[in-house]
């Protein structure tokens, strides 16, 4: 890695700049979490300023519609290599020092989150983690200008005054790790776990493909094995020490498998008891009646896989599809906010034709969280079609501008608006697929439409396009 640059979000140079689509937030006000970025990404290789970053951002739609929050998974598409991996919510857990310190043994600096204010709450603050120091971490604080170039160290900063505590796992309240081009880490040898003490109790996996790790660390190169669920497994630990993990984030627990396997699991993702409920292994997924309300995201990179389960072998893809397509998710809020730019999780899905199956939840960004606020005219029922569309493959569409009008009448007034849709929101016809196609870019015309909420309505066809055809497989990100 080459030497890390320090920059300044308070600089002259870009202080005043509008961050993001934001109106009023500045670089220097709200910039942290971009000049973090920038100064991880310099050790990269990469010569980004703060304002250089914004500017490419903002060409890629890599911040949320309307305001400065930063979208890290589009920084691919302006930093090629630079890759987002996970988020670590330590507000209300114990901050993941031995993963920070696997990363940071790496050569891989990491982005963490303070609290910078004594209110309640936590007041965020993005800052650099490139390096350790005995049992403290040597940190680039991006708000000072001119930038301190002496050693700073995390205890010893003004937000461990402000936190009232020097204990690390207390003082950080996130993680953002970043992975950069470079030579590949070659793999740890296994651990060897088994020291005689064991639990008086097993474990068993909650989740479909839970992961054996070498290391208490999420990486390519940690991974051993993965599980399906209701696996049993061997606590190599103590009860007073698995116990309080249980459920926890950010916690992990030594297990050991039946076929000798030693290793590394998440905690959050083990119970003492077997799910009851859970299929059992090989049955095919059943179809899920999929609620108007679900949450919904949308791919953030072209040829995003929709596969059968989370397998990445060629054998489990059902479609690819094109950046920006919509998908229903089939699973709580909660659980979508949980996975959603996190690495090694998936989402189960359903997309705008009701293909179901999941996707790589680091490659989608969420779109809503549930029942969208429409307004009034939300409750007004809209016609249905007046014709059979038969077997006809119905016409997919895609909004072309932002805040495209979605309508309960092939009219314009306020009486009809439903809601407004982002730009690239998917749609589909619900109108004979010759009569839809004719009419797409045509002024004065209307396509009656459905979205991926099922909702059915109207939209000006001179708002929309015909959606691209799906990305051939071989385009398609990685997903392993």
């Amino acid at each position: 890695m080459a030497d890390i640059k320090q920059y300044s979000q308070t600089d002259p140079a870009w202080k005043a700049k509008l961050l993001g689509f934001d109106k009023s937030s500045t670089i220097g006000n709200f910039g942290c979490l971009l000049t973090s970025v920038s100064m991880l990404a310099s050790g990269y290789g990469f010569s980004e300023t703060p304002d250089t970053l914004n500017e490419k951002l903002k060409k890629v739609v890599g911040f949320s519609a309307g305001t400065a929050f930063m979208i890290p998974g589009a920084l691919p598409a302006v930093l090629p290599g630079l890759r987002y991996v996970t988020y670590a919510n330590c507000s209300g857990a114990p901050a993941p020092l031995a993963e920070i310190d696997g990363w940071l043994a790496r050569g891989k600096p990491v982005v963490i989150e303070v609290d910078w204010s004594p209110q309640s709450g936590v007041q965020t603050h993005y800052m650099l983690v490139y390096g350790k120091q005995e049992d403290d971490y040597l940190v680039y604080d991006p708000y000072p200008f001119p930038v301190d170039k002496g050693k700073i160290t995390l205890k010893n900063s003004k937000y461990a005054q402000i936190a009232n505590t020097k204990e690390l796992a207390k003082l950080i309240t996130g993680v953002m790790y970043f992975d950069g081009p470079g030579a590949a880490v070659p793999p740890p040898p296994p651990p060897k776990l088994d020291k005689g003490v064991y639990a008086s109790f097993p474990v068993y996996a909650t989740a479909d493909e839970l992961a054996i790790r070498s290391q208490m660390l999420v990486a390519d190169n940690t991974l051993m094995k993965r599980v399906p669920m209701n696996t049993e497994m061997k606590v190599l630990e103590a009860d007073a020490t698995a116990n309080p993990k249980i459920g926890q984030q950010n916690q992990w627990i030594p297990v050991k498998l039946t076929d000798g396997t030693e290793g590394y699991t998440a905690a959050w993702l083990v119970a003492k008891a077997k799910n009851a409920n859970a299929p059992a292994p090989g049955t095919p997924p059943a179809a899920i009646a999929v609620p108007k309300d679900a949450p919904v995201v949308k791919a953030s990179v072209d040829g995003l896989k929709l596969r059968s389960k989370p397998d990445t072998t060629d054998a489990t893809i059902l479609k690819v599809l094109p950046v920006g397509a919509e998908l229903k998710v089939l699973e709580p809020a909660t659980d979508v906010k949980r996975k959603v730019g996190t690495m090694y999780e998936w989402l189960k899905v359903a997309d705008v034709q009701n293909n179901q199956g999941v996707v790589a939840a680091w490659y989608v960004s969420i779109v809503s969280l549930g029942a969208a606020a429409f307004g009034p005219e939300a409750q007004r029922q809209t016609a249905g079609p007046n014709f059979s569309i038969g077997e006809v493959l119905p016409v997919l569409l895609r909004a072309s501008e932002e805040n495209v009008a979605f309508r309960s009448l092939p009219y314009i007034s306020k009486d009809t608006l439903i809601k407004r849709l982002p730009k690239d929101s998917e749609l589909i016809a619900v109108e004979a697929p010759d009569i839809a196609v004719q009419k797409i870019g045509q002024p004065g015309e209307w396509i009656h439409v459905k979205d991926v909420n099922e909702n059915e309505g109207y939209v000006a066809a001179w708002c929309v396009l015909e959606r691209p055809e799906d990305p051939i497989p071989q385009v398609s990100p990685s997903d392993c």
